[in-house]
């Protein structure tokens, strides 16, 4: 059987996986903006089934790996 708490999830009281729409939300974008960039596969998302989700770990991930600083994507060089 598939245990979250001994995964570390369920007892923080957070999600493994969140909408589409409290995605959009927790990043500050429409839905369909958030949409346009899943099509695009430029943003980390889950297929089950039909239905599209995503993990806020990922999602902060991402937000690292593509914030600017002083000009320069985070993590890349001139």
């Amino acid at each position: 059987m598939f245990n979250m708490e001994r995964m570390g999830c369920a007892s923080e009281g957070k999600p493994m996986l969140i909408s589409a729409n409290m995605a959009a939300k927790t990043l500050g974008i429409s839905p369909r903006s958030l949409w346009t960039l899943t099509r695009a596969g430029t943003i980390p998302f889950i297929q089950l089934g039909r239905r599209v989700m995503y993990s806020p770990s990922s999602l902060q991930d991402w937000i690292a790996r593509n914030t600017f600083v002083g000009g320069v994507k985070n993590g890349e060089h001139n």
